[in-house]
């Protein structure tokens, strides 16, 4: 926005040239006046175009770092996401730990459908009739099955979540040393960048200066 305004300011410009050139036609003393004074307004506006080319350069590089702030969030994203499936095999952990310790203290589990629902986790004293009725008897072979079948799956499920720590861990802590590396080398290269942009802009001004001069000197000619 800032150059497509600083653009129209310099192209201005180029329509007082031509007004200056097409009045110094009609005017005889003050003619070279005008002539020389438009022509100063002409070399004005057209030294935005190189003005903006150079000012490109510095906006790529500003433009650069939106990318590098998106693969930022996309770290983070990813962490979320990590720490999101930890939780979830600490969950599923602490179930089967429940389930198998139930089942070793003799309680039993319910689960049943309905309206399309899983009801699980149901102490079934007040409906081991039920229960029974629905399933059958559960033998001492069939419930040793499922308590050995959930030590298994505990035994994994405890090597997931250690392993799932460890990988959180390693990607925090490289995550952290490339956000560290990005934060220096950001300071360092918009830094530079700004104070280029700010040498540009001191250039730019002394260079409208001095157009604006010599136009003045052209009108107090005549």
């Amino acid at each position: 926005r800032v150059a497509d305004r600083l653009y129209g300011v310099y192209k201005v410009h180029g329509n007082y040239g031509r007004v200056f050139s097409e009045w110094s036609a009609i005017e005889k003393e003050m003619g070279d006046g005008l002539q020389s004074a438009g022509h100063h307004m002409d070399v004005y506006a057209s030294s935005i175009d190189d003005i903006l080319e150079d000012e490109e350069h510095y906006a790529d590089q500003l433009k650069e770092y939106l990318f590098y702030a998106e693969a930022l969030r996309a770290v983070c994203r990813k962490h979320e996401l990590m720490q999101y499936d930890l939780e979830m095999a600490a969950q599923d952990l602490a179930s089967k730990k429940q389930q198998c310790e139930e089942l070793a203290t003799g309680g039993e589990l319910f689960s049943i459908w309905v309206c399309g629902i899983i009801i699980t986790n149901l102490k079934t004293f007040s409906l081991k009739g039920v229960t029974t009725q629905l399933f059958g008897q559960e033998t001492p072979e069939q419930r040793e099955a499922r308590i050995k079948m959930l030590e298994e799956q505990i035994k994994e499920g405890e090597q997931q979540l250690k392993s799932k720590n460890l990988e959180g861990r390693e990607f925090v802590k490289n995550a952290w040393a490339d956000i560290e590396r990005f934060k220096e080398q950001k300071n360092h290269d918009l830094k530079e960048a700004l104070i280029s942009y700010a040498v540009m802009q001191i250039s730019m001004c002394k260079k409208g200066i001095q157009v604006w001069t010599n136009a003045k000197e052209c009108f107090s000619k005549m």
